[in-house]
């Protein structure tokens, strides 16, 4: 369920006045990632270009917590990411024991390899001083966010348009109610991939094994504690 609220939050970012050439669809090829964050910080740019056409976007600067690259299939249509390499399988009675299988290639990102995908020299040097140590920034233009409220500190899940840094679609997350709301962008993040998250986030410390139990760790956090 999406909620509106007035944009006085985002209206009183100072503006960031800045010049150069402008064109965003060349860093929007690739597949893209979807990822899960909280916002840290935000800012303003109005970039100017060489025929003084102007281009407004808010800027969210988002410590990542989790990442995965967005997959399609052969129709162009959209379908859920492996979140990740294994899963548990239930050995015994009333899950009383349980084994890590295989389940094939994660679409987990790491933190090094998301900052490669998203980072383009050209707009990090418009957004770094704007961005805190260990965050990546994700533009949307301030007309996709003119009626939808973000604050510093919120968790948000957000897809990317392509393999950079320009949001396709992104929305609040309620980690209580696992509900998204405050949604913008051209779609909503469905309802699989927060499920799926907080299915990840649950496991994330199994229960101890018991004697005789199968034991294997998937991969972990760690990339994301640097």
């Amino acid at each position: 369920m999406s909620r509106i609220y007035d944009n006085k939050p985002l209206q009183s970012v100072p503006v960031q006045n800045q010049t150069g050439n402008w064109n965003p669809q060349q860093f929007q090829s690739g597949s893209g990632a979807i990822l899960e964050g909280k916002i840290d910080s935000r800012s303003r740019h109005v970039i100017t270009d060489s025929k003084q056409n102007k281009s407004r976007y808010f800027v969210l600067h988002v410590r990542v917590k989790i990442a995965h690259r967005r997959q399609f299939n052969s129709k162009g249509e959209e379908i859920e990411s492996n979140m990740d390499a294994t899963q548990k399988v239930n050995t015994g009675y009333l899950m009383s024991s349980y084994k890590v299988e295989a389940k094939g290639q994660t679409d987990r990102l790491t933190q090094s390899q998301l900052s490669a995908l998203v980072n383009k020299p050209s707009l990090t040097s418009l957004t770094q001083r704007h961005t805190p140590e260990g965050c990546l920034a994700f533009w949307m233009t301030e007309l996709e966010l003119k009626d939808v409220e973000f604050e510093d500190g919120d968790v948000i899940m957000l897809r990317t348009k392509g393999d950079g840094p320009f949001i396709d679609s992104v929305g609040k997350l309620d980690t209580s109610s696992k509900e998204m709301t405050n949604m913008a962008g051209s779609g909503q993040l469905g309802e699989s991939w927060t499920d799926k998250i907080m299915t990840i986030k649950s496991s994330q410390d199994p229960p101890n094994p018991k004697p005789g139990q199968e034991e294997n760790e998937g991969a972990g956090d760690d990339e994301w504690d640097d």
